[in-house]
């Protein structure tokens, strides 16, 4: 079995989508329910989908080599639009990463995160979770020609 960049670029790339929304959720939980316990488990959730986002990002521009050999036909404008949007959701996630260290290591002898610095990283949680919605628009559309609306089916009715 070849793992390769691309393989493993394309196993990952949901994490960054769906664990900003997750950890988001969580800490938003435990902010509400004034939880110390859950309010740092969405800390050390907001840390690891930044993490798992690392590899995502470092796989991108193999991958997209390798989709080039596989398929020469490839729509490299999209591949370079995904690219640059990545950029900006890898670099939000890793900002909102750092936050939550910060909110872990302020408070390590509180009795709780700063509801404040939770509040700031769950609100960054969710903005990398709408920048990375938006990296995904793009990323399905290299491969997935059926979501692009140049080439999507008509939606007349064709029915008398």
């Amino acid at each position: 079995m070849d793992l390769s960049p691309l393989h493993v670029h394309l196993m990952l790339n949901h994490m960054p989508l769906l664990g900003t929304i997750a950890a988001a959720l969580l800490l938003g939980w435990g902010l509400v329910r004034r939880s110390a316990e859950v309010t740092r488990l969405g800390l050390v959730a907001a840390v690891l989908v930044a993490l798992l986002t690392i590899p995502v990002y470092l796989t991108g521009e193999p991958a997209e080599h390798r989709l080039r050999e596989l398929v020469p036909e490839m729509d490299r404008d999209l591949a370079h639009e995904h690219e640059e949007r990545a950029e900006v959701g890898f670099t939000a996630v890793l900002v909102t990463g750092a936050l939550a260290v910060l909110g872990l290591w302020l408070g390590r002898r509180a009795p709780a995160p700063s509801p404040v610095l939770s509040g700031v990283v769950c609100a960054a949680l969710a903005v990398s979770f709408g920048l990375f919605a938006w990296v995904a628009l793009v990323g399905g559309q290299i491969r997935h020609t059926e979501l692009r609306s140049s080439s999507a089916p008509s939606s007349r009715n064709t029915t008398p």
